[in-house]
């Protein structure tokens, strides 16, 4: 996607995942290397992604309930993008429109991540799954709001009518659309209202593309290449062109 000046992006998400071992005795996933990996991952990435919280309570005994669940973050500072995330079985680079550039900065970020995680793992991930997902948002007051359908209906190119009791008017919407797409590609779209910390309303719109299949990580650097340009485009394509220019 690219650069617009007043983008309405709140963050972008690639996240791989790789197939887990299994417990014979619970059938329960688990990832037998996740806790050596961790601790490399951190002295891996310590020069450029020096502070790391821990955003749940890991513990190894416990780490089927934490399957495909990010643990650690690691970013430059307290509060930074970008960053990066590693729990069982995932791996997530995350970034906001503050810095956020495919080309100049997002995509080297992910090649770094994906390389010292490959060197954290000691070699290469049977990654199953992969996910490029692009949050939108905006100040609905921003663009004269009066109600959520004719909003939607006149910014989107999406709409909807309820046909019962015209009396009633929805405070609050929430709709989710799954696409199959070529190449064994899936859409997930995701259109709602929120209220930010200021108490505004806000129109809240993710867009993801996924795919399931085998992975290395040269595939799911030229896939995440592909799904960024159909997100480009998905995003124009979706927004009404008054509404789009206000982003430029």
């Amino acid at each position: 996607m690219s650069r617009l000046s007043n983008a309405p992006l709140q963050e972008v998400i690639f996240e791989a995942r790789w197939a887990l071992d299994t417990d014979q005795a619970t059938g329960q996933e688990y990832d037998q290397k996740y806790s050596l990996a961790a601790g490399a991952l951190k002295a891996h990435v310590q020069e450029r992604f020096p502070h790391v919280d821990q955003r749940l309570p890991f513990h190894p005994l416990t780490q089927h309930l934490f399957a495909r669940q990010a643990v650690l973050q690691f970013r430059k500072e307290p509060g930074a993008s970008p960053l990066l995330q590693l729990g069982p079985g995932v791996f997530t680079v995350n970034d906001t429109d503050k810095n956020y550039d495919w080309q100049e900065s997002y995509q080297p970020t992910l090649i770094y991540g994906l390389e010292m995680l490959e060197k954290a793992y000691d070699g290469t991930l049977p990654y199953e799954q992969v996910a490029l997902r692009y949050i939108d948002s905006v100040k609905v007051k921003d663009y004269g709001f009066t109600d959520w359908a004719s909003f939607i209906s006149k910014h989107l190119r999406f709409g909807f009518a309820n046909q019962f009791d015209h009396g009633m008017v929805p405070k609050d919407v929430s709709f989710q659309q799954l696409f199959d797409l070529p190449d064994d590609d899936q859409l997930h779209l995701q259109i709602g209202s929120g209220t930010d910390r200021d108490g505004d309303d806000r129109l809240i719109w993710q867009t993801t593309v996924q795919r399931k299949g085998s992975f290395d990580r040269a595939g799911l650097l030229a896939w995440g290449n592909t799904a960024h340009d159909l997100s480009s485009k998905l995003f124009k394509d979706f927004c009404q062109p008054d509404f789009h220019a206000s982003f430029a």
